[in-house]
Formats: C-alpha cells, sequence, structure tokens
C-alpha cells in the first residue's frame, strides 16, 4: 500500500512521545502532523483533513473523547479514522473509545511497530470503502435529471451528463475548468460564501439563485443546492442546478397553451417520495435540492393533476398507474 505522503495527525500532551512518534512517522514516509492538546488538533485536523487521526485520551483541557464528539460532528472529519491512544487499558475504558465510534485503541507504552501497523491498516480500510462509495455515487449521479457537478476547491472533479448538455462545452473542455468560469459578479460572490460556511461545518447544504454563464455567453437562472461530500477520498461540494420556479412556470404555461402538461422526470421522483409519507425536508435531502424547489415541485404537481393535497395526490398516481401501491 502506498503510505508515501499520507497525513497522520497525532495530538498527544507528553512531549517526548509526540516528537519520537512524529520522527519515527516522517521516516516511515507519513506526513506527520503534531498538536499538544485538543483544541490545537480540532484547528488543525479542519486545517489539514489528515488521512489518520491519533488522539491521546487523557490531556489537559479537552479530552480525547471530546475532541472525537466535536470532529464527529463536521461531515468533512466525521469520515476520518480515528485511533484512542492512552495509559489506561482496563476493559471498560477501551469499550467506552469504541463505543463513541473510533476505529480502534492502542495503550502505552505501545511498539511503533504496532502503530504504524494499526495505520496502514485504517487507511486501507478507508481507501476500499471510498473506492466503494465513489463507484456507487457515480452511478447514483449519472442518473439524476438535473444537472450536477462536484467541486474540489474550485475546480471541477466530475460533472454530469445534463450539466454538460446546459452549458453546451464537451466533456474535454469543462474537464480544465473552475467554477468561475460560470459564475461571476454577485452570482460568484454569494456561492463563495455559502461553500466556505458548508465546507467549515457551519452549515449541513445551502440553496441559492445564481446565474449560470454558458458557451454561447447568455446565462440562465437557476436555483443552486450545495453540500458537502466525500469523493476520492477528499472531502468536496456536490451542487445540483434547476431552472428557477419562474422559469418553469413559464414553460408550464407554454406547454398549456398547446394542450401538453407533462410530468418531468423531476416531479415524478419528488410524486414517488410523496406517495411514500416524505416530508419536503426529507424530499429535498434525499433528491439533493432545496425545500423551496420541492415546494415548487409539489404546488406544480396538484396544478398538473388537479388535485388540493398530498392524500389526493397519492390516489391520483396510483389511479393513473404512475406509483404502485
Amino acid at each position: 500500500m502506498q503510505i508515501m505522503g499520507r497525513k497522520v495527525l497525532l495530538i498527544e500532551d507528553d512531549h517526548d512521545l509526540r516528537e519520537t512518534t512524529v520522527e519515527l512517522l516522517t521516516d516511515e514516509g507519513f506526513l506527520a502532523l503534531a498538536a499538544e492538546q485538543g483544541a490545537q488538533g480540532i484547528q488543525m485536523a479542519l486545517q489539514h483533513i489528515p488521512d489518520v487521526i491519533v488522539c491521546d485520551i487523557n490531556m489537559p483541557g479537552l479530552s480525547g473523547y471530546e475532541v472525537y464528539n466535536m470532529l464527529h460532528q463536521v461531515n468533512t472529519t466525521s469520515v476520518i479514522p480515528f485511533i484512542f491512544l492512552s495509559a489506561k487499558s482496563t476493559r471498560d475504558e477501551i469499550l467506552a473509545g469504541l463505543h463513541l465510534g473510533a476505529d480502534d485503541y492502542i495503550t502505552k507504552p505501545f511498539e511503533f511497530d504496532d502503530l504504524v501497523a494499526v495505520i496502514k491498516r485504517r487507511i486501507e480500510r478507508r481507501k476500499r470503502i471510498a473506492d466503494q462509495h465513489d463507484e456507487n455515487f457515480k452511478v447514483l449521479f449519472e442518473n439524476m435529471h438535473d444537472p450536477a457537478f462536484i467541486l474540489n476547491q474550485c475546480n471541477f472533479e466530475y460533472v454530469n451528463r445534463p450539466f454538460i448538455k446546459m452549458l453546451g462545452y464537451n466533456q474535454e473542455q469543462i474537464e480544465g475548468m473552475s467554477i468561475t468560469n460560470i459564475l461571476s459578479g454577485g452570482s460568484l460572490s454569494k456561492f463563495s460564501q455559502a461553500a466556505e460556511q458548508c465546507s467549515g461545518g457551519l452549515k449541513k447544504s445551502f440553496g441559492l439563485a445564481v446565474d449560470i454563464l454558458l458557451k454561447d455567453k447568455t446565462t440562465v437562472n437557476v436555483d443552486l443546492v450545495g453540500m458537502q461530500v466525500q469523493f476520492k477520498g477528499l472531502p468536496c461540494l456536490l451542487c445540483t442546478l434547476e431552472f428557477s420556479n419562474e422559469q418553469i412556470a413559464l414553460e408550464d404555461s407554454n406547454q398549456k397553451d398547446s394542450g401538453e402538461l407533462p410530468i418531468s422526470g423531476r416531479e415524478h421522483e419528488v410524486l414517488e417520495l410523496i406517495c411514500q409519507g416524505f416530508t419536503n425536508a426529507e424530499i429535498a435531502e434525499k433528491l439533493f435540492l432545496s425545500e423551496r424547489t420541492v415546494e415548487g415541485h409539489r404546488s406544480r404537481l396538484f396544478s398538473k393533476t388537479g388535485t388540493k393535497n398530498a392524500v389526493a395526490l397519492a390516489m391520483w398516481a396510483v389511479k393513473n398507474n404512475i406509483y404502485k401501491v
């Protein structure tokens, strides 16, 4: 397994043990980072996003348990393998650490080779899980009806076909682009601020209206929903785009004038979840949409089907063989 450059964060208040362990990890090929107390460790974890965290339990200030709990509440750090390090080796102490969700527990004094073996094992396990997650995610991503993309920093890491079609570029052209190529001015400023809050753990997701610049230099107003995800083992931002309710309403009006008022693919997805009893908030989370967008779909479904509430809408869906009980 390739370990060269893999980041290991050691949070340990014992100066000699900390310095010795960092030196040995560096000699082993790891990029070793060190913090002498919990608060500093949390700050470094958020800043560097290490591949593994090794943390002492009993430290001045925040304990190792508190460090784990705080990092576990942040999307970008909640998936990092966490190894407790402590002089206490009673069964209750070990179970307490593992019960919180930690991946492993090493007691002091320890053999350095044992620590390296545990770190390597956790990195390899996380890689296998991440690879499988990425494959499943790509399948879901490609089957989304709406344009969507994944950002790593400001660059496009992955885009789906509806997004490529909307912009008017080909796959090769988009691979060398960043978010600054399609957002500018006020839209870019709003997006950057919301994305920073999301990556910093201040919010799980965000929704805002932005103007997207297309290849032909025209702009289109869309509702953008962003959320923090793990992709290729890295914290990334997943964004989905949907035309604003005003634009969809105008399109519906034009179709109504022509005697046609079909239910779109996205409306089918929303309808199925409504039939299953999900709330707007739950539907938004499942479909990577904002609650405002879901409410717009719900309203248009009522209008298109001539129903007035979710129960009547579900009955209409069953009657028309759109949803099977």
